[in-house]
């Protein structure tokens, strides 16, 4: 029998909503403050989770761990891509971001107590790259994470055993 799908639904509002707190948290100037990434995370973590109780919902629970972890992965997907959208229409819309990264990433290397030529060497090397780590970081970040919390949610969704008949 053909599963009911809700990743698009759950994963297009997930992505939507860690849109608008990026946006809120980058507006108040707190989205470089240490522990915000986490809080970040809370709208994906919710959206995955959700999405999981739906799918099993949505299939009378006759679902397995394998089917809940496959939807909040394809959730994930989902959010992955709106997010490097979202990612690289801010760095557009919002040139600033960029260099508030940088100083925060030179201050971080000075907090390290390298030399003046290690960090020089190591800020060139973020300029060069910036867009390409920015873009890495955010597929294997989100994806990472969205594993995590599909993994979460395929255990906390209800499941019907597999031998029961279907009404």
């Amino acid at each position: 029998m053909k599963k009911v799908q809700t990743h698009v639904k759950y994963g297009g509002i997930t992505g939507a909503a860690m849109v608008i707190l990026g946006l809120i948290l980058y507006v108040t100037d707190l989205s470089f403050k240490t522990g915000m990434s986490a809080v970040a995370q809370i709208p994906f973590l919710v959206g995955i989770l959700m999405n999981a109780m739906a799918y099993s919902k949505a299939n009378d629970q006759y679902v397995t761990f394998g089917n809940v972890f496959s939807s909040g992965i394809k959730a994930s997907v989902i959010v992955t891509v709106i997010s490097l959208v979202w990612t690289v229409l801010a760095m557009l819309i919002f040139p600033e971001m960029k260099e508030k990264a940088m100083e925060i990433s030179e201050q971080a290397l000075m907090d390290q107590n390298m030399t003046d030529e290690q960090i020089d060497t190591a800020m060139g090397m973020t300029k060069k790259f910036f867009t390409v780590f920015m873009v890495l970081g955010i597929l294997f970040g989100t994806m990472f994470w969205g594993a995590v919390f599909s993994l979460l949610g395929a255990a906390i969704a209800k499941k019907k055993p597999q031998g029961m008949p279907q009404a």
